[in-house]
């Protein structure tokens, strides 16, 4: 096939071709640009002045080699598919460097906590009043009913007023009262304070509870730790080896807790 220009000799055009093989970046486009001027330093000054000379050479050289389309494509999806494995990799040795160093607050046995005696394999963030909170805490639930000695820890991921007062109903009147809070939370959150109180024995205790020191750092310093591993989402859980962002299947949770 004839040049387009005549600028480029068959060899010097070979030569182009054997290096865009050899090479194949992404796009042929910069193939070309590395081509000629590796094989005539004064050749790419010339096409650079004459944008038109240029897009004529590269017009010639992919009529006369089509497949070097196919060839950037194929080098491409491999650096995109090399760089995502990379992006991840670095991305699960980030999350698990940060699981190491907060080990101790996810992990520790607490009140909150229900199932073996720990340390706890799978901690999960909830906000009171949050549906899909409650629904990942009822399966966890059922999780560790089904494996003994699973240990499954429950951090908030807020310190607002219903969680603090479902953190006071835990404390004053048991786990299942703030549970039972949560539940009916979920479906009516207008009033947390009354609801708080209709399942309290000492209203005027618990509300006092829920307002002090006590709970409050507590409660901020379980939100801190949730913005601290980057989670973003309610729920989320943490286990040793990974975050897991949103609700989770049992059946998910089951097969990582098995791998």
């Amino acid at each position: 096939m004839p040049l387009a220009s005549g600028l480029l000799s068959g060899p010097a055009r070979q030569h182009m071709w054997r290096h865009m093989r050899r090479r194949a970046p992404a796009l042929a486009l910069t193939l070309l640009l590395a081509g000629p001027a590796a094989a005539d330093p004064g050749l790419w000054q010339k096409l650079s002045a004459q944008p038109d000379l240029f897009a004529r050479e590269l017009r010639a050289m992919l009529l006369e080699q089509p497949e070097v389309i196919e060839a950037a494509r194929a080098e491409a999806r491999r650096r995109m598919a090399e760089d995502a494995a990379s992006d991840l990799a670095a991305e699960i040795d980030g999350d698990q460097a940060l699981i190491a160093r907060h080990g101790e607050s996810l992990f520790g046995v607490t009140p909150q906590g229900f199932g073996g005696d720990g340390p706890a394999a799978i901690t999960l963030f909830t906000a009171a009043g949050c549906t899909d909170c409650l629904a990942a805490e009822t399966g966890l639930r059922a999780l560790a009913d089904s494996h003994p000695g699973l240990r499954v820890e429950v951090r908030s991921l807020s310190d607002a007023l219903p969680d603090r007062l479902s953190r006071a109903l835990a404390r004053q009147e048991g786990p299942e009262a703030a549970a039972r809070f949560r539940a009916a939370l979920a479906k009516a959150p207008s009033d947390p304070e009354a609801l708080a109180t209709s399942l309290s024995d000492a209203p005027e205790a618990l509300l006092a509870l829920a307002d002090s020191a006590e709970i409050r750092a507590a409660l901020a310093q379980e939100k801190a730790l949730f913005g601290a591993l980057g989670l973003d989402m309610a729920p989320s859980y943490v286990m040793p080896d990974r975050l897991i962002r949103g609700s989770m299947p049992k059946i998910v949770l089951e097969r990582y807790l098995n791998n």
